[in-house]
């Protein structure tokens, strides 16, 4: 998810599917709802596949004036699992986006992404050779405490925001993903003292079962032993112990040992935006996750999901480090946490994913289309783990006593 106050001379993060022309006058389309649990009806999506074309007419129209509201083209995003993302087109021809969060209401945490995002352009926007979030103000937001954010009828949040020019890298840029990760890093900490963590519901990433509102220990082994995963059940057995001994090796080795301070939470190269004919990054998106959580996280983050790349992850593992050395820091501890820190990333990802399937938010086949990949960048970080340790140690210039 991308926005700025930018012009439209833009590429878009990704490719997109259908293309629907809106009137506010007209019926709306018939949802699609033969795989939708109850929740997921209540929700107007199914994952990010949006459902409801109503829900987006509401949206759209406390942003928009009706008469612009009349020739909007509205096109959906192929990318995102968690939320509604629809490009939207004015009359005008200016391009911009409109999210609306499918987070099980949890109007609490957008509360916190958008104050988040407020104070760090009030601080540090002017700093970045990068682009962050600058969401657009409702229409009816007269002295509403976060003008950027509109709650719908179904309870669901919205928000609006322009484009930020750019295009998914992928496996592209890594050095300069690093190098914008660890100045971000860098800046969150700066803001720290200035937002209270109570403010703050996203749970740290070592409470497992508070990563997601609807999951337990029991519903997260009720879920992975049931029938959905049969056809991978050696693969998910196998995962669900290595969920459990992270869990556990995190909290015991780490939790009074790492910095901690406001971290973004979901840094990777698929919420970032690059002009990959310069390498540089254009934007970090998706704050949605920012919390207060232990710092070499960040990094730990970006760098799980080049794990286990073929033919050969380290060269990405190399240039992103090369990156995040120019712009933050780490200590010699969280250099030795990170191979942990990447896997407890990962597998948090299967219990979230359990979550989001027992809250009907999405169904279980998020999780089970992924959990191969899992095991394998599991896997790969287990057997290379020294290794990343020595080249942070190497390129931070860390001492080792």
């Amino acid at each position: 998810m991308t926005n700025n106050p930018t012009p439209n001379t833009i590429t878009s993060s990704s490719s997109s599917s259908s293309t629907t022309m809106l009137s506010m006058s007209t019926e709306s389309t018939d949802a699609d709802t033969t795989t939708a649990t109850g929740t997921s009806n209540a929700i107007g999506a199914i994952g990010s596949k949006l459902t409801d074309m109503d829900l987006a007419k509401e949206a759209l129209s406390r942003f928009l004036d009706e008469e612009t509201c009349k020739g909007v083209t509205m096109t959906s995003t192929t990318g995102g699992v968690n939320n509604i993302v629809q490009y939207v087109t004015l009359p005008s021809g200016e391009r911009r986006l409109l999210r609306i969060y499918n987070n099980g209401f949890d109007t609490q945490r957008v509360k916190f992404e958008h104050m988040v995002l407020e104070k760090l352009q009030e601080m540090e926007g002017d700093k970045f050779y990068f682009q962050v979030p600058n969401f657009l103000s409702a229409m009816d937001c007269d002295g509403s405490e976060l003008p950027t954010m509109v709650q719908l009828s179904n309870g669901s949040q919205a928000c609006m925001c322009t484009l930020i020019p750019g295009q998914l890298p992928k496996l592209s840029c890594a050095r300069d993903i690093g190098r914008a990760c660890g100045e971000l890093n860098m800046a969150l900490a700066r803001l720290t003292p200035h937002i209270s963590p109570s403010l703050c519901n996203c749970a740290p990433y070592a409470d497992m079962y508070k990563v997601h509102h609807a999951i337990t220990p029991e519903k997260f082994l009720e879920t992975m032993q049931s029938s959905a995963f049969d056809h991978v059940r050696d693969t998910a057995t196998r995962m669900t112990q290595e969920t459990l001994d992270i869990s556990e090796r995190c909290q015991n080795k780490y939790k009074a040992s790492l910095p901690t301070q406001l971290i973004h939470g979901d840094l990777h190269y698929d919420n970032v935006l690059v002009n990959k004919e310069e390498e540089k990054v254009t934007g970090l998106l998706d704050f949605e996750f920012c919390s207060f959580d232990w710092r070499a996280l960040e990094m730990a983050i970006s760098l799980s999901k080049y794990a286990g790349e073929e033919p050969d992850a380290m060269p990405y593992f190399d240039d992103f480090i090369d990156g995040y050395s120019e712009t933050g820091e780490l200590t010699l501890d969280e250099a030795r946490a990170i191979p942990d820190l990447i896997n407890l990333r990962i597998l948090s990802n299967v219990v979230y994913f359990c979550g989001r399937a027992v809250a009907g938010e999405d169904d279980i086949s998020s999780l089970t289309t992924r959990i191969e990949n899992y095991e394998k960048r599991v896997n790969w970080i287990k057997e290379h783990g020294d290794e990343i340790v020595a080249r942070i140690i190497d390129k931070m210039g860390l001492v080792v006593e």
